[in-house]
């Protein structure tokens, strides 16, 4: 069944759903998998896995925008698997987010292109990509006076620097989103935000393409999440630890034995 209203989706619901179609072909873990604390994740499943975390930590950013702005999640565009992380439409005009998650890494912001490390990613391009879509889906329904912002949001970078600025993509660290979304200057009046909030809301705007309820997903990610972090716990922590004991007893055990047959062989 789907949805009567697209802001029903939730943050990373796209993702989610691929998520867990790849995770139903992959055989459980054995009790030696479990033990070493290998991933319960399908080798497909891990990057998507790592988008949908940081999807979901920045949906909990956009969760604390004052009540003016209306927050869609996960919006199905075009026919090959792609969809708009996040919608925003507020005082500030109307604003599209690709959230991207590189944990620990250095990210470099040029005019022209992103740097994860020293690997150039099309992050500006995408971006720019996506706010055409939202743009050329309400002309004609709700004409914008104003453009709609592209925005590249960064989860959990280790550093984000800039040598220089894009013309017209906002870059920025998910921590100062809500400071730069609620600092935009103001465009847009309570009736032109209803009326493009009406148009994105309706889920026949968005064609044939399936808009589901999304009913238990989150649940099962939860738990598969769970899963993911019990693993990595048992990998870094519990498994070495217990090696490290088995050595210890392993060892005291030989030495004893080895005093029993001494003390026998002189006895």
């Amino acid at each position: 069944m789907g949805s009567t209203s697209m802001r029903q989706r939730f943050a990373a619901q796209f993702i989610i759903e691929k998520l867990l179609r790849e995770q139903e072909t992959k055989p459980p873990r054995s009790r030696l998998d479990r033990f070493f604390g290998r991933t319960p994740l399908a080798a497909a499943s891990l990057g998507w896995f790592d988008g949908a975390e940081g999807e979901i930590a920045v949906g909990a950013q956009l969760a604390t925008l004052p009540p003016e702005w209306a927050v869609f999640h996960a919006l199905p565009i075009g026919g090959h698997g792609w969809d708009i992380d996040h919608v925003v439409v507020g005082p500030g005009g109307v604003v599209t987010i690709n959230t991207k998650q590189h944990r620990r890494q250095h990210v470099t912001v040029e005019r022209r292109t992103v740097l994860v490390g020293e690997r150039s990613v099309p992050y500006i391009r995408h971006a720019r990509f996506e706010a055409e879509r939202i743009t050329l889906l309400l002309q004609g329904r709700r004409p914008l006076t104003d453009p709609v912002h592209p925005a590249v949001v960064f989860v959990n970078p280790r550093t984000l620097r800039y040598r220089s600025l894009p013309d017209d993509v906002k870059v920025v660290d998910a921590r100062h989103l809500v400071e730069w979304l609620t600092g935009l200057p103001v465009i847009l009046g309570p009736a032109a935000r209803l009326g493009i909030i009406e148009v994105l809301d309706n889920p026949e705007m968005w064609g044939d393409l399936p808009v589901a309820s999304g009913a238990g997903l989150m649940e099962r990610f939860t738990v598969l999440e769970a899963e993911v972090r019990a693993a990595r716990l048992q990998r870094r922590v519990l498994c070495p630890l217990e090696l490290a004991l088995g050595g210890i007893v392993f060892s005291g055990a030989i030495g004893l034995s080895t005093g029993l047959l001494g003390g026998l062989l002189g006895g």
